[in-house]
């Protein structure tokens, strides 16, 4: 979803046929073009192929792990390895970037807002998860270039919605944002006092989510498909991309209803056969199919609570974000957890855009009270009107310049850490550390004449440096020739606001500058300097 802060409030960009929920799925059917949005999912029943869902997954990850190997075996779209280690979709003929593929989706919802807001849109705040890496932030903000917008700023979602739920409100309460989406999982402790939104500690998974959900149900249809009539559909991609769409629609249906009971029609079985699947499911054999994947989620959060060093009793609220939170489980287990009901008076779909559309009207000086949504909990954020009378114009211009401007304290996201003698781990910049940060250390020659020193860096605060996630290079290059021990290089770790790695290198003695690049596995580029 998209928003933009207006002189009356928030509205929300909608599509060519007035939805306000655009689908983060690109296609590249057989007869040319790409297909963004709605139009992309209607292919994925007749070229599954060359449909790209799920990026966000993809984006700014490591080909080579593990959990990324994994995740691959969920896509109907081959994936290979690119430049830097990237995941690479390859939809027919060509090969797209995750950056790429996401900057159909950006571009897609800027040519939108441009249709409504009847004026170029050239800047965006963009909300990633808050467990992001580095190299999955710049492929965002690379993904946000390739689409011909300036992003101000990357926000993490959980801090957007209680920017959200708080701007305006003049509260001082201690918050859990459960951020539970199509593809990621994020929990977030956050005080709020009046318009500063302090995050205390953040944990997360970006390899949990209602895909999973989905996959579960879709495999448990696939194989009542085989014990029922004696198909299997798992070779069959368009027959399993039916059975995942009615897994969809169920797992909905199961989040209102006790029950699900129907039949998945027109399903193409081998020999050109046409026939249905009847289904029944309880809320109570749904929830065992789910409960392992739900108990990860409660581990996220117990997590994020210990990080913060408070215990349940000490949060005044639970706030539901993303779809994947309305599961009835879901609820009950936080519930349980934290001795009271969550708070699902906002809407979890649009808190997070609503959010982001504060940041960017702060950043830009458009804000207005009664932008957040507290005060209007349970209903559609405004719609525009035009301002028709000079007194009402001197109006609002004065209420946007009274009105305070947030101000967003986020943290680390993960562990910064460098491998030492012995293979050991030693963490530079610590996880829910204060952003922005930055950390120096200093590094020697180990022998004569040596102009260049490689340093290994991990995501991770394992002793051992292979339990950690492999993070790149880093890279000191062109050094003066002198005797080992002699030169001493001053490198400093820096995060900045976003999220966002940056290094940088001077000779300790001198203070001239030095060659620094740290070559992040994943990235869109090889350096980040």
């Amino acid at each position: 979803m998209a928003a933009v802060a207006t002189a009356t409030g928030v509205d929300f960009i909608l599509g060519p046929r007035g939805e306000r929920v655009h689908p983060s799925v690109v296609a590249l059917p057989n007869a040319g073009g790409i297909a963004v949005g709605p139009d992309a999912k209607l292919f994925r029943l007749t070229e599954p192929q060359h449909v790209v869902s799920s990026a966000k997954r993809f984006i700014g990850q490591n080909f080579r792990a593990p959990l990324v190997q994994l995740a691959m075996t969920g896509v109907s779209y081959a994936i290979e390895e690119g430049a830097n280690q990237q995941p690479i979709a390859v939809l027919r003929d060509r090969r797209m970037t995750m950056p790429e593929i996401s900057a159909q989706v950006l571009l897609y919802i800027k040519r939108c807002a441009e249709r409504q807001l009847g004026d170029r849109v050239d800047q965006a705040v963009i909300t990633v998860p808050a467990n992001f890496t580095d190299a999955q932030r710049q492929a965002t903000k690379e993904a946000g270039r390739l689409a011909g917008l300036d992003v101000m700023r990357l926000i993490n979602e959980p801090t957007a919605a209680a920017l959200a739920y708080g701007f305006g409100q003049n509260i001082e309460e201690t918050i859990c944002v459960f951020d539970f989406g199509g593809g990621t999982l994020d929990v977030s402790i956050l005080h709020i006092a009046g318009e500063v939104v302090e995050v205390l500690a953040t944990d997360g998974d970006f390899f949990l989510g209602g895909d999973d959900i989905d996959r579960t149900l879709t495999e448990y249809l696939a194989a009542e498909l085989n014990r029922s009539q004696n198909i299997d559909p798992r070779p069959h991609p368009t027959l399993m991309t039916k059975l995942a769409m009615g897994a969809e629609a169920i797992k909905c249906h199961l989040s209102e209803y006790a029950a699900a009971e129907g039949d998945i029609d027109d399903l193409d079985f081998p020999g050109g056969v046409v026939g249905r699947l009847p289904f029944r499911i309880n809320r109570r054999t749904y929830d065992g199919m789910i409960a392992g994947y739900i108990d990860r989620t409660m581990q996220v959060a117990k997590q994020a609570m210990a990080a913060a060093q408070l215990t349940p009793q000490q949060i005044g609220r639970v706030l539901c974000v993303g779809g994947s939170s309305r599961i009835p489980l879901v609820r009950s287990r936080l519930a349980e957890y934290f001795g009271r009901a969550p708070d699902i008076t906002i809407n979890p779909d649009e808190v997070v855009a609503h959010g982001a559309a504060i940041a960017a009207g702060s950043l830009a000086g458009t804000l207005t009270a009664g932008t957040g949504m507290g005060e209007k909990v349970g209903s559609a954020a405004r719609s525009s009107q035009p301002v028709t009378s000079p007194q009402s114009l001197n109006s609002v211009m004065a209420n946007i310049a009274a009105l305070p401007r947030p101000l967003l304290l986020d943290v680390n996201p993960s562990a910064l850490a460098i491998q030492t003698a012995g293979g050991y781990t030693e963490v530079l910049l610590e996880k829910n550390a204060p952003i922005p940060i930055e950390r120096s250390r200093m590094f020697s020659t180990v022998r004569d004449d040596q102009t260049m020193v490689e340093i290994a860096c991990c995501r991770g605060e394992q002793r051992k440096f292979s339990d950690n996630e492999p993070l790149g290079t880093l890279v000191l290059d062109g050094l003066p020739a002198k005797r080992r021990g002699e030169l001493t290089i001053e490198v400093t770790f820096r995060v900045d606001s976003d999220g966002i790695l940056h290094v940088r290198a001077r000779d300790a003695e001198s203070g001239a500058e030095q060659k620094a690049s740290l070559s992040v596995i994943g990235a869109p580029t090889k350096a980040a300097t």
